[in-house]
């Protein structure tokens, strides 16, 4: 039988683009009258932490890799379906294709501060090959973006033609991220009881603004000392040396990963999502199908997934970060509103949809 489509992802499942690849060529498999395939090129150190020479082997390793797709990629498929914009040079190779594009990150002026200023200019080859590799998206028969905040950035920096570019959202399994009993899910965890709980999830990038998540938990500890942050995801030094220094520690509970992370959304009282550009926003959509309240930064392509079911603000704004903390955390009545909320709206998404529709962006390219 014809090889027909290969999916293609560089990404580990703990990442959202891995999460991605994963539950779109399940979801495929299900409904495609095509076979597919899925390859993972997860060979990229996505989190880059720990002692300069470690992480600048790393980098090293990750620039490498971004020139190593096309010997990687086997030729004979009827459809390619590249999954990260990172593998743009694919394009070149694997024909016909669809690119998914997540997010502009790589050429927005904040990449050059949060990449370059913060590692002391030891990005810059990072960023370039990123930028390198994403530029050949303007030879990709097709495009999917994940929100329509990432369609016009992408219409705008790279004068994509718009009729080649699909709009469809990523989705959330709701068997798995669900509600369930919170002192359970804590006793489960080995979590405290006693405690509220804010949780955070996603990489230490300076976009993520976890600097300013801690300032909040600083000034909410004032008000509400029985406070503790839960964070899941690496830790750069100057994090580290930030907690430290806001004598945060013992206030602080890390995770570097989970393999499940479903209860750790049960087990907590609000997600605190302070990012000020996000492609999409993952987390955000887990916590609102686990039906934990959600406060986010107002910026890119959050308030687009949230919708009216969470609370926004200015994600520099510390001060109003604080205040909607401890607002949420001591009205019993606006977190069920907002978990009824959340519950509500995550039902818009899920991957039977994102597959159907990516499906349907493949039967244009079949011949």
């Amino acid at each position: 039988m014809k090889n027909n489509v290969l999916v293609v992802s560089d990404r580990s499942l703990f990442t959202g683009i891995g999460s991605y690849g994963f539950q779109l060529a399940k979801h495929l498999k299900r409904i495609s009258e095509k076979s597919i395939a899925f390859m993972n090129l997860s060979t990229v150190a996505e989190d880059s932490y720990g002692s300069l020479t470690k992480v600048s082997l790393e980098r090293g390793k990750r620039i490498m890799d971004h020139f190593l797709f096309l010997r990687k990629v086997p030729r004979g498929y009827e459809l390619y379906h590249l999954l990260n914009p990172n593998l743009g040079i694919l394009t070149i190779k694997c024909k016909p294709n669809v690119v998914t594009v997540h997010d502009l990150y790589p050429f927005t002026k904040m990449a050059y501060r949060d990449l370059i200023v913060h590692s002391f200019g030891l990005d810059f080859p990072i960023l370039e090959a990123m930028k390198f590799n994403m530029r050949f998206i303007k030879f990709a028969d097709k495009v999917i973006c994940v929100s329509q905040y990432t369609k016009k950035e992408l219409t705008s920096l790279m004068h994509i033609n718009a009729s080649k570019v699909h709009v469809i959202y990523l989705g959330v399994d709701h068997n798995y991220f669900r509600p369930r009993d919170k002192m359970e899910m804590r006793r489960k965890l080995n979590l405290p009881q006693n405690k509220k709980i804010i949780l955070h999830v996603g990489v230490d990038e300076p976009r993520k603004n976890i600097e300013v998540l801690l300032k909040a938990l600083y000034h909410l500890k004032s008000k509400m000392p029985d406070t503790v942050l839960v964070r899941i995801g690496g830790m750069r030094s100057k994090t580290v040396k930030q907690i430290s220094s806001m004598h945060l520690t013992d206030s602080l509970i890390h995770f570097n990963k989970v393999s499940n992370i479903g209860p750790y959304y049960n087990a907590a009282d609000v997600l605190a999502f302070p990012s000020c550009y996000e492609g999409f926003g993952l987390p955000v959509l887990e916590a609102m199908s686990s039906g934990l309240p959600v406060i986010a930064g107002d910026s890119t392509s959050i308030p687009e997934v949230i919708g009216d079911a969470g609370m926004l603000f200015p994600p520099d704004d510390t001060s109003m970060l604080s205040e909607l903390l401890c607002q949420l955390l001591t009205d019993k009545n606006l977190q069920k509103e907002l978990s009824l909320k959340g519950l509500q709206r995550s039902r818009m998404f899920n991957w039977e949809i994102c597959a159907k529709k990516t499906l349907e962006v493949y039967k244009t390219l079949f011949h």
